[in-house]
């Protein structure tokens, strides 16, 4: 395997996990009992998604 082909399976890796962060962020941004836990959850999918991107371009 190429030094290539394996950077890019790190940053797919490594996107994809950021990203199903997002999805529980988003889950308990929608499903949070109080309005700080709504907050958190928005805050958690923001940084995840913008790691997820990073990962994406950093390793492809």
């Amino acid at each position: 395997m190429s030094e290539g082909a394996t950077g890019s399976d790190v940053g797919l890796g490594v996107g994809l996990a950021a990203a199903a962060i997002v999805a529980i962020g988003a889950v308990v941004m929608f499903a949070g009992p109080s309005q700080i836990v709504t907050a958190g959850g928005f805050g958690v999918a923001m940084i995840a998604a913008i790691l997820s991107v990073s990962a994406f371009h950093l390793f492809e």
